[in-house]
């Protein structure tokens, strides 16, 4: 039988573009509205909940390891001030 379970990468990825959508909408509608251009409060919305989807996407996200973490081959990552 198929899982039919989302991951947790892929929920986030997921919540992330609606909460940029959204933030983006509120802001291209007051600004298109403030500008009484609303072409322009689009464009201006779509720019900045795309900017916002990929800034709450990556919120939380390792990019490697750290110095105390393990390397994947079991050696602990070398010490930057050991005179070895």
């Amino acid at each position: 039988m198929a899982n039919d379970q989302m991951s947790g990468n892929e929920m986030r990825q997921r919540l992330s573009w609606g909460a940029g959508i959204a933030i983006g909408m509120g802001v291209g509608v007051a600004t298109g509205s403030a500008l009484d251009n609303m072409a322009l409060g689009i464009a201006i919305g779509v720019a900045i909940g795309v900017v916002f989807a990929i800034a709450i996407g990556s919120v939380g996200r390792r990019r490697g390891p750290r110095a105390d973490d393990e390397t994947p081959d079991g050696v602990g990552a070398p010490d930057p001030n050991s005179d070895v």
